[in-house]
C-alpha cells in the first residue's frame, strides 16, 4: 500500500495514514484578517491600457476567450483610475481562465465601487443569472495593492462551482481558497513557494477542535474556509495517487464545469462530486467527502508535508525532491507536465 493519504480504510487503498480521529485546537484569526505576506505579487508593475468598448447601458466589456465581462464602475469616471481598474480585473480573468481551461461562466457582471482609502475590498459573488460580483476599490488604491490582491481572483473562483445547500458552504468557500492562489502561482504572479508557505501556516485552521462535528454544517469561520480547503488538498494527492498522476483536481473540477455545474446553478453537493470523479474516472472526490462530512477528522499535515517534501523553515520553503509524494506536490501547484 503506497504511503500517502488515508481517509479510512474503506476509501481506496492508494490512501494512507493522514487523516485520524479528531482533537487539538486552533483558534481562527477573524474572518478579515490579513492574507500572509509570503504571498508577495510578481506580477509587472506597469498595467497595458485597456480600452474596454461599452454596451448601450455603458458598461465597459471585456471579453476572455467566448466570455464577455460586462463592468460596471460607480462612479462612472472613477477618479481617471479606470485603465488600471479594467486592466486588474482583466488579469485576474484570465488567470481564473486558465486553471480552468476557459472562464467559467459565459457572462459575468462585474461592479466596482468607489470607497475611501486605499485597500481594495468587500468582493463577494452572487448566484445570479447571469452571475455577479460585486467589489470595492479605494479611490486611492496604487498600482501595488492591485498588483498584490487576491480577492477579486477568490471570487471569480466561486463562478466555477454550483450553489449548494448552506450546510456545505465549506466546499464553496474552501476551494476559492485553495484553487486561488494556485491559479495566481500559474498565471506568474506569485511563485510556488509563497503558495505552500500559506498553506502551511494556514491549513491547521481548518483542523478541528474539541467538540467540532464533520464538515457539513459548520459555522467555524477557520473550517469553512480553510477546512475546505484542506478538503482539497487531501482531495488533491489522493486524486494524483488514485490516477498514477494522470489527472489533478484541476481536471475534475474543469469536469464539474463541463457538466454544466456553475455558480448560476443549484446543485446537492454529491451531484457536483460525482461530476468530477467521472471527468477523472476516479472517486476521489466522493470518498473524501464520505470520510470528512460527518465526522471531525483531523490529518496529520505534519506528515503530509514531509510526504510531499515541503517545510517551511525560517520563513523560507524548503523541498525533498526525494520525497515519496514529491511529483505529487509538484503536480498540485504547476498542473500536469
Amino acid at each position: 500500500m503506497p504511503a500517502a493519504l488515508s481517509l479510512s480504510m474503506s476509501i481506496s487503498m492508494s490512501l494512507t495514514g493522514v487523516l485520524a480521529g479528531c482533537g487539538g485546537s486552533v483558534e481562527p484569526p477573524a474572518p478579515n484578517a490579513p492574507r500572509p505576506s509570503n504571498g508577495v505579487s510578481r506580477a509587472p508593475s506597469g498595467d497595458r491600457s485597456v480600452r474596454a468598448a461599452r454596451d448601450r447601458a455603458g458598461a465597459r466589456l471585456i471579453s476572455i476567450g467566448q466570455s464577455q465581462l460586462r463592468v460596471t464602475l460607480v462612479p462612472d469616471a472613477f477618479e481617471g483610475a479606470e485603465a488600471q481598474v479594467l486592466a486588474w480585473i482583466e488579469r485576474c480573468a484570465r488567470a481564473v481562465a486558465g486553471y480552468y481551461g476557459a472562464f467559467p461562466v459565459p457572462l459575468l457582471l462585474v461592479e466596482v465601487r468607489e470607497a475611501d482609502g486605499s485597500s481594495i475590498r468587500g468582493g463577494q459573488a452572487f448566484p445570479s443569472s447571469p452571475p455577479r460580483i460585486a467589489i470595492s476599490v479605494g479611490r486611492h488604491a496604487s498600482a501595488r495593492a492591485f498588483e498584490r490582491n487576491w480577492s477579486l481572483t477568490h471570487e471569480m473562483v466561486h463562478l466555477a462551482f454550483p450553489n449548494v445547500p448552506s450546510a456545505q458552504h465549506w466546499i464553496e468557500e474552501g476551494l476559492a481558497t485553495f484553487v486561488e492562489p494556485i491559479a495566481r502561482a500559474r498565471a506568474g504572479w506569485i511563485s510556488e513557494e509563497a503558495v505552500w508557505a500559506e498553506w502551511i501556516e494556514n491549513m491547521p485552521l481548518g483542523l478541528p477542535k474539541p467538540g467540532d462535528g464533520g464538515l457539513d454544517g459548520t459555522d467555524d469561520w477557520g473550517r469553512t474556509y480553510w477546512g475546505g480547503a484542506l478538503f482539497c488538498l487531501v482531495a488533491a494527492v489522493a486524486l494524483l495517487e488514485e490516477s498514477d498522476g494522470r489527472q489533478g483536481l484541476d481536471a475534475a473540477l474543469r469536469g464539474i464545469v463541463a457538466a454544466g455545474g456553475n455558480i448560476s446553478e443549484r446543485w446537492p453537493l454529491e451531484r457536483a462530486l460525482r461530476a468530477g470523479d467521472a471527468a477523472t474516472g476516479t472517486s476521489a472526490l466522493l470518498d473524501t467527502y464520505a470520510a470528512m462530512k460527518d465526522q471531525p477528522v483531523r490529518v496529520d499535515l505534519g506528515g503530509l508535508w514531509r510526504k510531499l517534501g515541503v517545510a517551511l523553515e525560517a520563513g523560507e520553503i524548503r523541498y525533498d525532491d526525494g520525497a515519496p509524494l514529491a511529483s505529487v506536490r509538484r503536480a498540485i501547484v504547476a498542473g500536469m507536465r
